[in-house]
């Protein structure tokens, strides 16, 4: 039976960026009767070598090789549909896709049956609909690799752990629940083989739900019991920018060649392996190295339980073999004695692709290391995307809610806001993640004078969370010292309470992060709102928070909705005068995080905009 094709909207929109002839391949996952949806490309790094080998594994588990996508003209598909066949092992009837240069128009797609194309018709997935359909699981898992330091030896080593792995002595258990999944099956809270994911979800989500109530009932006092409601997992246990549910896998057994069994990373009441330093036993000349495994997979909400313990299974074989494709490009072109250095795994959201990617990196190997660099430039080539700005660099990785251990200003606040009201306007945003920074967080009695320094920390932030930067979110007194050391102010400006302008934020963008800004001067707030244009061109091409002064008052603008016919205009402005709890609610209800018209501004002062620009890096 010929599979039903959809295609995912976020692939369609980067189809139709590459503006080069060329080949490349498709992945996507094939669920419920037939159906495969296309999610992922990767285009030939060079004429004629597909290179989808070394792309695979970067995919969650259930993503797979599906497929050709052909850019301009087309002649040699059969041929190369015949070179991937023997890969592609989720169909029988591997998709070609041909694509004109730079559009979707006259896009085909067809599907490769008794030895020729026969076209066929897709649907195209919108967004909104991948998160209602489809979720992710995340699990961690500690293992060790005991090898001699030679390529032969750790590709041997690699081959018997995921065999080891595979072997059905692993045994899964669901975050916050009491569902296990083990080899022979599924079982807990309702939970068989034949209950759907979507059972698995809602049964999580309500376990969580009555676990914050019982909290708030015992901290109140209270007896009374609450009635459960669920929860969205994306807001539990998902990422930053990313509005899919996520499961998270806890693994509660692994037996090892070298171990009788280990514990590896289970939930709340089950700690983690402690950190174990790489130790060598010389007199075998062998390396005894822990290795961290973070693995994901894509799951259709209507999968049957019964498949989800091989879908795991997969997902940690995936990151194993990442690990070791790291650690044998290092080694097989390493000019020194040979040392092998601890991989440890990294996941991507890219908002462009509507999916997750997964990157090995050496611990030790710098991303400014001319060979990681070059493993990036790759990376960019093969997903057609720009050398202008970061992807996959170390700081460009998801946080995920439920990893963040330290208290942390509130993350994207505007996400949920009411529409501005303004009628046929386009809006305009910051492109990203970025943290709310306001009065007297961490401690910083500033009411009243930090305004433009919270301002400065929300736009630092912005950067560190996109992966332009490493460095912390500077403090008061940082900013302050910075200042004094450039000669722009006196000595006694440490410690002071004198506020910063506009000039300033400027200064210190790129004294802490090299980042150059332009500066933008009105003579009264009425006129703000001519700079609308201004402000839509540069959220669509820098994408970064803005900084406005005016009189001594300061704010950051992520936003706007601007209809260009009318000229009507709103800004979407964060206040960092707000004093209160980093409560979501009361920030956005009390219009702290909010829609403001023209009238916002004084009239009667003039004010000047910090407008950051990207760097150009990757």
């Amino acid at each position: 039976m010929l599979p039903k094709l959809k295609i995912s909207a976020f692939l369609l929109k980067r189809l139709e960026r590459i503006k080069q002839q060329c080949s490349g391949c498709l992945f996507g996952v094939l669920y419920g009767e037939g159906t495969l949806l296309l999610m992922g490309f990767n285009v030939e790094s060079t004429i004629g070598h597909l290179n989808y080998e070394q792309i695979q594994f970067k995919f969650p588990a259930e993503l797979d090789l599906c497929g050709l996508v052909k850019f301009g003209d087309c002649t040699d598909a059969e041929a190369h549909i015949n070179d991937i066949l023997k890969d592609v092992d989720i169909t029988d009837n591997p998709i070609l896709l041909q694509c004109e240069l730079g559009t979707l128009v006259g896009m085909r797609a067809s599907v490769f049956i008794h030895s020729k194309f026969e076209e066929v018709p897709y649907e195209v997935m919108e967004a909104e609909q991948l998160y209602r359909d489809f979720c992710f699981t995340k699990l961690k898992c500690s293992l060790e690799l005991y090898t001699h330091q030679t390529v032969e030896a750790v590709r041997r080593e690699m081959h018997t752990l995921r065999k080891l792995v595979s072997g059905g002595s692993l045994a899964f258990c669901l975050e916050s629940t009491k569902i296990y999944v083990t080899s022979g099956g599924a079982q807990g809270q309702g939970i068989t083989n034949e209950s759907l994911i979507n059972n698995v979800l809602n049964a999580v989500s309500k376990a969580i739900s009555s676990a914050d109530e019982n909290h708030e009932n015992v901290e109140k006092g209270g007896k009374k019991k609450v009635q459960s409601s669920s929860v969205s997992l994306a807001n539990v246990f998902g990422a930053l920018g990313c509005a899919y549910d996520i499961l998270r896998i806890n693994v509660l057994r692994c037996k090892t060649r070298e171990r009788n069994a280990i514990d590896s990373t289970g939930g709340s009441n089950q700690a983690a392996p402690p950190a174990v330093a790489m130790c060598v036993k010389r007199e075998e000349e062998k390396v005894c190295m822990p290795l961290e495994v973070e693995a994901m997979a894509m799951l259709c909400k209507s999968t049957r339980v019964s498949r989800l313990y091989d879908i795991l299974i997969e997902s940690i074989c995936r990151s194993l073999r990442l690990f070791e494709q790291s650690m044998v490009e290092r080694l097989e072109n390493s000019t020194e004695t040979p040392q092998l250095l601890r991989p440890s795994g990294y996941h991507f959201f890219p908002q462009e692709f509507g999916h997750f990617l997964s990157c090995s990196y050496l611990d030790g190997v710098s991303d400014d290391e001319t060979s990681v660099q070059d493993k990036r430039k790759k990376l960019h080539r093969h997903f057609g995307l720009p050398v202008t700005r970061p992807y996959f660099r170390r700081a460009n990785h998801c946080l995920f809610y439920d990893e963040l251990s330290t208290p942390s200003p509130l993350v994207n606040t505007h996400i949920g806001l009411r529409p501005s009201g303004i009628t046929d306007g386009r809006q305009y945003l910051v492109q990203g993640n970025y943290h709310y920074y306001h009065y007297l967080q961490q401690q910083m009695q500033d009411k009243g004078w930090g305004c433009a320094y919270r301002s400065l920390q929300t736009i630092c932030s912005w950067f560190l969370l996109q992966g332009y930067t490493e460095k912390p979110v500077p403090t008061h007194r940082e900013i302050q010292k910075y200042l004094v050391n450039i000669g722009d102010k006196q000595p006694s400006f440490v410690g002071s309470t004198q506020w910063i302008g506009s000039t300033e934020v400027s200064m210190c963008l790129q004294g802490f992060l090299n980042v150059d800004s332009r500066i933008q001067h009105v003579t009264s707030g009425a006129e703000v709102a001519n700079l609308a244009s201004d402000l839509a061109m540069h959220f669509q091409t820098q994408g970064t928070p803005i900084m406005i002064g005016g009189g001594v008052l300061a704010h950051t603008i992520i936003g706007i909705d601007y209809c260009s016919q009318t000229g009507k205009v709103k800004f979407l402005i964060l206040d960092p005068h707000y004093t209160g709890a980093d409560d979501l609610h009361t920030i956005q209800t009390k219009g702290w995080c909010g829609w403001k018209g023209g009238d916002f501004w004084d009239k009667k002062s003039y004010y000047n905009l910090c407008m950051p620009q990207r760097p150009i890096i990757f």
